[in-house]
């Protein structure tokens, strides 16, 4: 068990390891992903959202040239992806910064709880990264830290019991002081739904701890007596000798937004900058063509010419709200605007093509054949090990995969299922696209009706599509496809099946998913080496949808087993 945490937990398989001690798996060839974009651009042009899937809640830092970028995984694990660029534009993962159970420890708890907002900053008074989050199973609020975050080996997290709440960020000031910030109740019985409060400490970062007496520096947001709901997302920063305290209003619906505060003192008072919000996409027509919304949630970096740039996360709904998605890393350069900084101006729709700016094209020249194309060909797995865009559901607990020499993946089916609020045998990826395929290949032979393998298209728990190789409730040996949806109870949507013949019981099984279309997934398959693929059939996407669903997570697909 020691050999299979340490290469599980770090995203990376040998074939050496030991065998699975159920002889009823999967054997799946490959698992190839394809994504679609949904503009098209110059080489002196980006393209938003910069990291296209659920990637929300982003942080990032600048040391010298280099960038990182951190996102939420929420009850997904590993947690925390990390992201390397030397552009802004070109962005590479590195990893994840929580790869190992001693670091995230998620059991039963919904897919939309887990670890969200996470913080990276670095500081530059001991030369060390730090990434500050909530939900990791250790504690209320915790850190971890190191030297080099290329490594993606994090220190255990070290909790701070007296910092409750959500969404904690750190601050290095240049005097060698450091201060967390984060969302808790307000310092008295909150007067409304959504009556939150943005909480600062000073953090004593030589000893590992909080020191002194926590204080209030925005009660509600902007403007109490308009009851705002849910200040959150709070970063610090310190500008020409002013500070300014960046955070969202609204909820990271259609009301979210950013507002800036300026202060002589990190310790406040903070008085609101007159031009407020610094970026929303609020009261923009509903029927505008492909629309970007919820936008907010936002941190600032500087290049090292003095240039500012903001990422933030938003949405890119499909039709009446539904997304499947999640919420996405978009990035804009700021501007300023009488000591203000400005995202976007007020009225604005967020740009899905954003023309570079003298530097970013200047230094894209040299990193565009090292960044990532989210939307090129991808295999889930290769005879090297797991992609990095590898993600399970909840913190594995049992060894139920590995990867052979010759690439193929054994997945072992357990008595662990989808819907069952614990690790199931599923190993997935985030889709990323309205438009996509998915495909893979396996040999199975169930032996009862809950046995199954093959696919899913993931929401969370209640919302899921489960395409693949069972046996009925009258003991036939099928391909069935089921959808289910629902919040807080799943419902049966959709039911099709195909009975297989004695001659195909024993052929390989070839499955597809595509969205051809962003409201409906196509299921197809293909048996033994025929390569005419057969519709089984057709479920709108919207069943996958956080509109749907509920929750801050988007869709995954990837291959699932379960069985007694």
């Amino acid at each position: 068990m020691k050999i299979f945490q340490k290469i599980l937990f770090t995203v990376v398989l040998i074939s050496n390891v030991s065998v699975l001690p159920s002889q009823n798996v999967a054997v799946f060839d490959e698992f190839l992903y394809k994504g679609e974009s949904q503009e098209e651009i110059t080489k002196n042009q980006y393209l938003n959202p910069i990291l296209p899937g659920c990637y929300p809640d982003p942080s990032i830092c600048r040391v010298g040239k280099d960038y990182y970028l951190v996102n939420s995984s929420f009850s997904y694990y590993p947690g925390v992806p990390i992201w390397h660029s030397t552009d802004l534009v070109h962005w590479t993962q590195l990893g994840y910064v929580l790869n190992r159970p001693s670091q995230l420890l998620i059991k039963n708890s919904k897919m939309s709880w887990g670890v969200y907002a996470p913080d990276i900053k670095y500081n530059p008074h001991n030369k060390t990264f730090y990434m500050i989050t909530t939900g990791t199973g250790y504690g209320s609020t915790t850190y971890v830290k190191t030297d080099d975050p290329k490594k993606c080996n994090w220190s255990d997290p070290v909790a701070l019991p007296s910092v409750k709440g959500i969404d904690p960020s750190f601050f290095f000031d240049e005097d060698g002081k450091a201060y967390i910030l984060n969302n808790e109740p307000p310092a008295y019985e909150p007067l409304y739904d959504g009556h939150r409060a943005i909480w600062i400490r000073e953090f004593d970062w030589k000893n590992d701890r909080v020191v002194g007496e926590p204080k209030v520096v925005i009660d509600g947001g902007l403007d109490i007596t308009k009851k705002p709901s849910w200040i959150e997302g709070p970063h610090l920063y310190k500008i020409k000798g002013k500070y300014y305290l960046m955070a969202a209003e609204g909820g990271t619906g259609p009301n979210h937004r950013e507002v800036i505060l300026t202060s002589n003192s990190p310790m406040g008072p903070f008085t609101p900058c007159s031009i407020n919000p610094i970026l929303t996409q609020m009261g923009l027509p509903s029927d505008r063509k492909d629309p970007i919304t919820c936008a907010g949630h936002a941190d600032l970096v500087e290049t090292e010419n003095g240039e500012w740039f903001a990422v933030f996360l938003a949405v890119r709904p499909y039709q009446n709200g539904h997304e499947n998605t999640g919420r996405e890393t978009f990035l804009l350069p700021v501007k300023w605007n009488d000591e203000q900084p400005v995202i976007l101006d007020k009225g604005k729709e967020v740009p899905y093509v954003v023309d570079m700016t003298p530097e970013m094209k200047e230094l894209s020249k040299l990193n565009k054949i090292q960044g990532y194309d989210p939307y090129a060909s991808a295999l889930l797995w290769t005879s090297e090990g797991l992609s990095k865009e590898a993600t399970f559901i909840r913190t594995p607990k049992d060894e139920f995969f590995r990867i052979q020499r010759d690439g193929k993946l054994i997945l072992e089916p357990r008595e662990v299922y989808i819907d069952q609020f614990g690790n199931p045998s599923f190993i997935g990826r985030r889709v990323n696209s309205k438009k996509f395929y998915a495909q893979t290949a396996f040999v199975y032979s169930p032996k009862e009706e809950l046995d199954f393998a093959g696919m899913v298209c993931f929401q969370n728990d209640y919302c899921y599509i489960q395409f693949g190789k069972t046996i009925n409730d009258r003991g036939d040996m099928i391909l069935s496809l089921k959808s289910y949806s629902g919040r807080g109870k799943k419902e049966i949507k959709d039911k099709y099946e195909y009975h297989l013949s004695a001659k195909e019981k024993k052929q390989k099984v070839k499955l597809k998913v595509e969205a051809l279309t962003p409201d409906e997934y196509t299921f197809s398959y293909a048996l033994g080496k025929s390569k005419s693929w057969q519709v089984l059939g057709k479920v709108k996407s919207s069943l996958l949808s956080t509109a749907t669903a509920g929750g801050f997570t988007g869709t995954t697909v990837g291959v699932y087993a379960a069985g007694r």
